[in-house]
């Protein structure tokens, strides 16, 4: 399944019942590989929760915002979760789609200007049959899916057509062959990424610690706040040694 589009469920804890309903209308995707669903229910117990959303977002391929009044309340949900979602989307890194499950007054939100599910924006709960709704929210879906499956396919076979073997690359100057150059670039881009995403993870740490209220969990970001800046401090000290060898 190391092809399929992930998903993303943003939602709040209130309508979990409705998530789970949304789940089981997606699961022939899931039989079919063409997808891997992840939410905060995923998370194993002693796992930070907050690194665990944030990795899982950061590599979401579709972002689904569950849309309630609850949501729309939630700190996390909207002010962290969607900002960060929203980024992505317009960045071209994700698709975000909001479903909108109960009434609720969402005009003028940030996400307002996106195509909502299921048709005409009608929230699930006001539909007569709500397993006809879902399919119509889970139909939608797979058209995004089937658009970003060819996308990753096309881009798959232009990487293999215009990347040369390392093998057939002649030997530079400088003390290092071309293998030996390319391997440390792509470490360097490795070390790059990673150092991206822990810095995108300590904005939005600092973002949930500043809006947090409960002492416990403001105790929790601070910690995982002092952990990713020592992680950071890591990352930089081996880009600065890769640096000096490709010199």
């Amino acid at each position: 399944m190391s092809n399929a589009v992930k998903v993303f469920f943003s939602y709040a804890h209130e309508d979990e019942a409705l998530r789970d309903k949304l789940a089981t209308h997606l699961s022939m995707m899931k039989r079919q590989g063409v997808i891997e669903a992840w939410h905060d229910r995923e998370i194993s117990p002693g796992s930070e929760w907050a690194n665990a959303i944030d990795e899982n977002l950061e590599v979401a391929d579709i972002i689904l915002l569950l849309v309630s009044a609850d949501f729309l309340v939630s700190d996390y949900c909207y002010d962290i979760e969607m900002t960060r979602a929203m980024e992505r989307h317009e960045t071209r890194k994700a698709r975000i789609i909001p479903i909108i499950l109960r009434p609720a007054d969402w005009n003028g939100a940030t996400f307002g200007k996106l195509q909502a599910l299921p048709k005409n924006a009608k929230p699930i709960t006001t539909w007569q049959d709500q397993d006809e709704a879902f399919l119509n929210v889970a139909q939608g879906i797979r058209r995004v899916v089937e658009d970003i499956a060819k996308s990753k396919t096309s881009s798959s076979n232009a990487s293999r057509t215009t990347t040369p073997a390392i093998s057939s690359l002649p030997a530079t100057s400088g003390g290092l062959t071309e293998p030996q150059r390319r391997r440390l670039e792509q470490e360097r881009d490795s070390l790059q990424q990673q150092y991206d995403l822990a810095s995108t993870k300590l904005d939005r740490l600092g973002q949930a610690y500043a809006i947090e209220t409960d002492t416990a969990t403001k105790f929790k970001l601070e910690k995982q706040i002092q952990e990713n800046k020592t992680e950071l401090n890591r990352l930089e000290r081996q880009l600065q040694e890769i640096e000096q060898k490709l010199v």
